[in-house]
């Protein structure tokens, strides 16, 4: 397979053709997207995710080591 032709670089390609073909139609499915209260991580591989949720597990800690001390 080519390099400018990778299946990921095809449908990001599509996609963005398809957001200016119909743009009325983004601001309808990021608005449902918004109310779902779910983060969007279609697009993250576990990598990212997993640093997504390291980094809500430090926050975590640090929050409750603040409140322990100066709470």
């Amino acid at each position: 397979m080519s390099e400018n032709n990778k299946p990921e670089d095809q449908r990001d390609r599509l996609q963005l053709k398809y957001q200016k073909d119909h743009a009325g139609s983004n601001v309808n499915d990021s608005t449902n997207r918004a109310q779902s209260g779910m983060p969007d991580t279609r697009g993250m591989g576990w990598k990212e995710i997993g640093g997504v949720i390291l980094l809500l597990v430090i926050l975590f800690i640090t929050y409750s080591v603040y409140r322990l001390f100066f709470g």
